[in-house]
């Protein structure tokens, strides 16, 4: 990932771990690194991640970084509103899977789901939303913005 004005560095850390995540949920992980990484066990992992982690990222977003990007940049209305729209429904998959019974049969692909649109999540804000706040933050506005997402997740290194 480029170089992140710092306002932004707890999001992109976050982003990372995210990543991680989505890449284990649709192509696993080599039987040398963790033999037993079962569906239930990814399901375990990316509940707890949703709940631990992106719960409080998506509202740093929502309530602290769109805004200011709604402002900045009215244009981009279009954009965030999907981003949001995404962010439910990464809830909504979060729960179903929550919900499977250890042997369900949807488990697997409810995996595949969310790790696919987490992925495409990010990439489209590191890629577009990211680079246009970038260019149209104040130094004023971003410290600001930093001070809040810092307050509310920290420094994103969970």
């Amino acid at each position: 990932m480029p170089k992140r004005h710092p306002s932004l560095v707890p999001l992109s850390r976050e982003h990372h771990h995210g990543l991680l995540l989505a890449f284990r949920l649709k192509h696993g992980l080599p039987k040398t690194r963790q033999p037993h990484d079962s569906p239930q066990e990814q399901a375990a992992d990316t509940v707890r991640f949703f709940r631990k982690n992106l719960t409080l990222h998506f509202a740093a977003e929502a309530d602290i970084l769109f805004p200011a990007i709604r402002a900045m940049q009215p244009q981009a209305s279009a954009l965030l509103d999907r981003l949001i729209q995404e962010h439910a429904a990464m809830r909504e998959l979060a729960d179903h899977i929550d919900q499977q019974p250890p042997d369900g049969p949807q488990l697997t692909a409810l995996l595949t789901s969310f790790g696919t649109l987490l992925e495409r999540h990010i990439r489209c804000e590191e890629r577009e939303l990211f680079p246009m706040y970038e260019a149209h933050v104040s130094e004023a506005e971003a410290a600001r913005i930093e001070h809040a997402i810092f307050q509310m997740i920290g420094d994103g290194l969970a």
